[in-house]
């Protein structure tokens, strides 16, 4: 991608942007700081939903802090925290103070997916990956440069990459799941049957795979799960394929014997794919079949988390599972009502009942600890923190800490 006059202006900017309207931090000044993070969807680019270093509420929720002052903002996507900033997407970028909720800086635009954080070479600031119905767009972690006389900021849309073709049979195309790793962002685009590896410092493609490039039958990647050098993706139908992170070469590539396929989680033991009735555990060197489980569910578009060598899903037909990630042998069942996309954090699995109410269970036992209920749905799946979640909530952001 050649960059235009405007960018390369833009470009110029947003170096100042960074140094200004950093908060205090920048995307190589803070390792060292003790904050818990959360820099993108399931936390990190393996997709497990666990944070090993984040703490919950453990016996019930009350609201910390809510932002809901923001007029375009329609937030469904989980946040991510970066420092002390918490991001959200949802008809626009929106930076909050992770403490209060106070705003830190808002682009209106058409920025819908779940955000993730990626290092950059040539700036101060991170570049936030973000996805569209019309394409995939990086945005300045920074912010813009504010413009008094034009009432707007400068350079927070630090880049736009590869773009949609555009609406199609059914309408515009569903917002895809970025992923960072290495250096490197992951990530389907919008409207095609494509996953590609692009370069966060302006969104250049680095390579860019496509299935089934000449049917116009949808084969929409899912969220890709990128561990140890390699991308793991799933899409329908049957297909699970693990291609190289540097080159995109097809290291291995099975077909399933379900066509629906959901988001694959890499683990050490192996790569976790869930299917409409069962769950399986493949060899990421091979792709050979280690495990197979199979239960009485109809999963359409939950993704399981894993952590302490425990997968847990739910099944969309009332009931929420753990099972070993060695031997797929049942654990406990527990009932929960519809689709979800569970995380962990020190014992305690927090889901969100398909949008409607947040459920916390005990991850060694299955019991229910504590049920919240918003008072606007949906409710996204939360990140955790220190001692807090965050959750995007329709029209605003919110911040859930233990109850007094």
């Amino acid at each position: 991608m050649v960059p235009s006059r405007r960018r390369v202006l833009e470009a110029v900017g947003l170096t100042v942007a960074g140094s200004i309207v950093a908060f205090g931090t920048s995307g190589r000044e803070s390792d060292s700081a003790a904050t818990v993070e959360w820099p993108m969807n399931r936390y990190d680019s393996a997709g497990t939903g666990h944070n090993p270093a984040a703490v919950g509420p453990k016996d019930g929720v009350e609201v910390g802090w809510e932002h809901d002052t923001t007029d375009w903002f329609r937030g469904t996507a989980p946040p991510i925290r970066r420092d002390d900033t918490i991001y959200a997407a949802g008809n626009g970028l929106l930076a909050l103070d992770a403490d209060t909720g106070a705003r830190r800086f808002g682009e209106p635009g058409p920025y819908q997916s779940s955000l993730a954080r990626a290092r950059t070479s040539v700036y101060d600031t991170d570049t936030l990956a973000v996805t569209a119905p019309s394409g995939v767009f990086g945005m300045n972690a920074g912010g813009g440069l504010d413009v008094p006389l034009l009432n707007r900021s400068v350079g927070t849309e630090r880049w736009a990459g590869p773009q949609s073709p555009g609406p199609g049979f059914f309408g515009p195309a569903d917002p895809a799941t970025p992923v960072a790793a290495d250096g490197t962002i992951y990530t389907p685009i919008p409207g095609t049957n494509s996953i590609a590896a692009l370069d966060p410092d302006d969104g250049r493609v680095l390579w860019r795979n496509t299935h089934h490039e000449d049917d116009k039958v949808s084969a929409a990647f899912n969220r890709p799960a990128v561990m140890d050098g390699l991308v793991f993706v799933t899409n329908w139908p049957w297909q699970v394929t693990a291609y190289d992170a540097e080159t995109g070469a097809t290291r291995w590539q099975r077909k399933l014997d379900e066509q629906t396929v959901l988001a694959p989680v890499a683990t050490d033991s192996g790569i976790v794919v869930p299917t409409r009735n069962d769950i399986r555990l493949l060899d990421a060197t091979s792709g050979d079949r280690l495990w197979k489980r199979t239960h009485d569910g109809n999963i359409t578009e939950s993704v399981p988390a894993v952590a302490d060598e425990t997968v847990f899903f739910a099944d969309e037909q009332g009931s929420m599972h753990a099972y070993d990630l060695e031997t797929g042998e049942p654990l406990w069942t527990a009932p929960f009502d519809g689709k979800t996309s569970p995380v962990v954090a020190d014992g305690v699995v927090y889901a969100v009942q398909s949008g409607f109410s947040l459920v916390a269970i005990d991850a060694a036992s299955g019991e229910q600890r504590f049920e919240y209920q918003p008072s606007q749905v949906p409710l996204s799946t939360p990140i955790v923190g220190d001692g807090v979640l965050y959750a995007a909530n329709r029209k605003r952001v919110i911040a859930l800490e233990e109850a007094t």
